[in-house]
């Protein structure tokens, strides 16, 4: 994945996939998961959209290919003019390595601190697991 500081941001306030995509990024990609097999249109996802928002599929085409542009989306084939599209990454994959993306971003940070947390973290995992027995 090539996401870095210059494509990426984490957004606090967010649950899920949208603390690292925005809404419609986010949207697209579920969609992609879903119904990429093994691979997906603009028009396949557009259909699929617009029936959960009013949205043009020149909207959906262009953040298809800011997706590919960050990686996410690979474009492997052309149907007439239509650009088919797979994910680069699969859902789990994705999230994990953006995980570690964030995780080695706070750590090279705010070393002390990650430490600090992650020290305080196990020792709240180990008292977890002792009252489960």
């Amino acid at each position: 994945m090539r996401l870095n500081d210059d494509n990426a941001s984490f957004r606090f306030n967010q649950k899920g996939l949208r603390k690292f995509l925005g809404d419609l990024e986010c949207e697209i990609m579920e969609l992609v998961w879903k119904l990429a097999n093994p691979t997906v249109t603009v028009r396949e996802v557009f259909d699929s959209l617009k029936h959960e928002r009013q949205i043009a599929y020149t909207t959906v085409m262009t953040t298809m290919v800011r997706l590919s542009e960050k990686g996410l989306l690979k474009i492997v084939d052309k149907v007439g003019l239509a650009n088919c599209y797979m994910p680069a990454y699969e859902r789990d994959e994705f999230i994990n390595t953006a995980v570690k993306m964030v995780l080695e971003i706070f750590t090279s940070q705010f070393p002390r601190e990650s430490q600090e947390f992650f020290e305080a973290y196990q020792v709240k995992q180990a008292r977890k697991a002792q009252r489960k027995k």
